[in-house]
């Protein structure tokens, strides 16, 4: 009896060790497995948001596509590209809009200069301009635009950025108010050689930097929607500029 117990006990304590070896060749395994895993979903998600850089691309390129002119209540300008100003002042000049607001326009920047530097009369800045000191980036300029609309009872807004920069305006204007039609009017700077590869190069560095800033722009909104999510985007008119 002792004999054949103690048989038993090492059969047992042969299938724990035998169990034990078997796990832990199959832990490096799994790891192995594992690791492939995360290897491949990383691929993806790299070809994916890759993918998107195209996308990204072609709603620019939409921008740039001229159509029928459009009026809305009010007109909005962000500042810090080519030639936005000027455009929004000849579209407030054309009767497109009851006021425009130049949005993120630095404190130092008065009334009085910024109609000498647009050779815009100062009585026009008096009757229908606005200007905004407070905003900082993209999001100051939704914020604040938003509050304009507010005061001014606009329904529509004619929005003068470059055509880079639409997608994530129209994304974060959109996010700060709600019910207004928003109206983007793109404004392009012309380029000395824009077949060069400098040239080219240089833009695409642009896109891809402002891609990766609408990418969080896009995420940010989602997690945490503010009033505008309902707000409507018109795809509207591009102005070149020389």
């Amino acid at each position: 009896m002792i004999e054949a117990a103690d048989t038993n006990g090492q059969g047992a304590t042969s299938v724990y060790a035998g169990n034990a070896v078997t796990e832990s060749r199959q832990a490096p395994h799994r790891l192995r497995r594992f690791a492939r895993f995360v290897a491949a979903a990383s691929l993806v998600g790299v070809v994916a948001y890759c993918a998107g850089f195209f996308v990204f691309l072609a709603d620019v390129s939409a921008f740039r596509t001229p159509t029928t002119d459009r009026q809305a209540d009010g007109i909005v300008v962000l500042t810090g590209g080519y030639s936005r100003v000027d455009e929004a002042v000849r579209l407030l000049d054309a009767k497109k809009g009851e006021r425009l607001l130049i949005s993120g326009v630095h404190p130092s920047a008065s009334p009085a200069v910024l109609a000498k530097a647009f050779a815009v009369d100062e009585d026009r800045f008096d009757c229908c301009i606005d200007i905004d000191h407070e905003a900082l980036d993209t999001i100051g300029n939704a914020t604040q635009t938003a509050e304009w609309a507010r005061d001014n009872g606009f329904s529509s807004l004619l929005v003068v950025t470059n055509d880079y920069h639409m997608p994530r305006s129209l994304l974060e204007l959109g996010d700060a108010m709600d019910g207004i039609e928003l109206i983007p009017h793109a404004v392009v700077a012309s380029q000395r050689d824009p077949e060069s590869a400098e040239a080219q190069a240089d833009r695409y560095r642009v896109l891809f930097g402002e891609y990766l800033k609408y990418s969080a722009a896009r995420l940010r909104t989602l997690v945490t929607p503010h009033a505008g999510s309902n707000s409507t985007f018109a795809k509207a008119s591009l102005s070149p500029s020389e």
